[in-house]
């Protein structure tokens, strides 16, 4: 692919009325459309389907801030005219539609040629839309992640710090056919009023019943599955403390041998948050829940993310062999869907942990899989960001 530059007056004038985009709109990398930063464009023509080749197809083994498939995509080339953050808004005109995309920065492989990697995307959102922004997404000021995972996640990612003569590549993507187009608008600034500042998390890890300070290990996720801190409490003291992003959205996962896996939403907060736990030691009927075994919407597929959770669970049974264990699922309870559907979608869930742990060699006799649809809930099902946490699976320890 070849480069695309463009002039750099474009940074000095802000096109309001916009430009108006009739043509069919391109769905392969290679036909990547150019675009001004710093310009409107509306187009009125919908992307129908991937173009002339799927540059991601279906595939269970990618990323979740990865697209799960291309289906009705649209690709652009933004030139940088000069150093600053890159900020754009994907503006649905149907509140219907539901838009996820990735950027990428474009690499030169020689005078003539460009390429991008495909698995390594600077940017991505792939929530799904939120109708109370009429389902505006892209990178804004104010934001924090990298990367979005499907699901009731945050509609806009972080700015990227950009320098003049770089190109980027955006793909969008409508995961529903036909749509009535979009409008998009990109800008630079030259700094960001709203930086992010680091949050500190710090406390105690104590014996549930001793209450005497214990050694763990500490991993936290942030909502698009990716490690953002790891520590080790102090084997005196009990001690921990890492930071996050403000205003982030993250799980923390407090391991330690011999004890029962504690996973726990952290506060979204702005300044430091003290948060102490405890741990209690194995037994039979203790209950593990799992926040971070993702599935696709509507679906059992389990999210390439989920690989921390899983990951704990393979090893605690090749390690604990006398344990055997129950696999629960757990939905919302979404009014728009019927119980029936949402328990068995919550048993097919359970189904999926427990087919992983038979590829791994774990004996079926030591697994029993129930779906409780959303019968169970921990958090309030009426706000919708509440209502997502109680999309979990949980584990039952047993002799």
């Amino acid at each position: 692919m070849s480069c695309k530059w463009l002039p750099a007056v474009f940074l000095l004038f802000f096109n309001l009325k916009g430009s108006s985009q009739n043509g069919r709109l391109k769905g392969d990398y290679a036909e990547a459309i150019n675009l001004n930063i710093n310009q409107k464009y509306i187009f009125k023509n919908p992307a129908l389907g991937f173009g002339r080749q799927q540059e991601y197809p279906k595939k269970k083994k990618r990323a979740s801030y990865l697209f799960e498939k291309e289906r009705n995509t649209a690709w652009f080339s933004l030139a940088v005219p000069a150093d600053g953050f890159l900020t754009f808004e994907i503006s649905p005109v149907s509140g219907k539609d539901d838009y996820d995309w990735m950027l990428f920065k474009e690499k030169t492989i020689n005078p003539t040629e460009n390429t991008i990697d495909y698995n390594q995307p600077i940017r991505t959102n792939n929530s799904r839309n939120d109708f109370s922004i009429s389902g505006k997404t892209g990178l804004k000021d104010g934001f924090a992640d990298f990367f979005t995972s499907p699901g009731f996640r945050k509609s806009f990612s972080k700015p990227v710090a950009v320098h003049q003569g770089e190109n980027y590549i955006l793909v969008v993507d409508n995961i529903y056919p036909g749509g009535k187009g979009f409008a998009f608008v990109s800008a630079l600034q030259n700094t960001l009023p709203s930086q992010v500042p680091a949050v500190a998390v710090s406390g105690i890890i104590t014996d549930k019943q001793s209450m005497v300070p214990i050694t763990a290990t500490l991993t936290v996720e942030d909502a698009a599955g990716k490690i953002v801190a790891t520590t080790v409490s102090d084997s005196l003291t009990g001690k921990y403390s890492f930071k996050i992003p403000a205003e982030s959205k993250c799980t923390v996962a407090i391991n330690k041998k011999g004890y029962v896996l504690l996973n726990d939403f952290l506060p979204v907060k702005t300044v430091s948050i003290p948060q102490n736990f405890q741990l209690g030691k194995l037994k039979s009927g203790a209950r593990i829940i799992f926040y971070t075994i993702r599935f696709f919407p509507n679906s059992a597929v389990i999210v390439n993310a989920s690989g921390t959770g899983l990951n704990w669970l393979l090893y605690f049974l090749q390690e604990e062999k006398n344990w055997k264990i129950q696999i629960i699922g757990h939905t919302n309870s979404n009014i728009f869907a019927d119980e029936h559907y949402l328990q068995q979608l919550s048993e097919r869930r359970a189904w999926a942990v427990k087919n992983f742990l038979l590829q791994h060699s774990i004996a079926n006799d030591r697994m029993r899989c129930f779906g409780l649809g959303g019968k169970n809930p921990l958090f309030d099902n009426k706000k919708p960001e509440e209502a997502v946490k109680n999309l979990r699976v949980e584990v039952v320890l047993e002799r």
